[in-house]
């Protein structure tokens, strides 16, 4: 059985791998957004911007808000508590970020 203060010491060191990530994120996540803008893209680079696109933090907070609008106060409840759903977007945002920065260096 692990101790509460190996529990915390752990949830701080991902809180301070995965916040760096979460505030860079939403300026990362619009990228493709931009490369796509330009002409003359292979079907390989736009297909791979446009997936990069659609699983960023944008569309996320889209679907976020509609969920939050249609669910009803105090019927349903998400699962887990505030910190673990944040340390898990954070792993989420972070996986995100690093396959687009091999996308973005993969680049001919």
């Amino acid at each position: 059985m692990t101790s509460p203060l190996k529990t915390e010491i752990g949830r701080i060191l991902a809180w301070s791998l995965f916040l760096p990530v979460l505030c860079a994120w939403p300026f990362l996540s619009a990228m493709p957004l931009f490369s796509l803008w330009g002409g003359g893209h292979s079907v390989l680079f736009f297909s791979i911007e446009a997936v990069m696109l659609l699983f960023g933090f944008w569309p996320l907070l889209a679907l976020l808000g509609v969920g939050a609008v249609l669910r009803v106060e105090g019927t349903q409840r998400l699962g887990g508590t505030r910190s673990e759903r944040g340390l898990w977007l954070g792993a989420y945002a972070t996986l995100w970020t690093g396959l687009y920065l091999i996308v973005a260096f993969a680049r001919p």
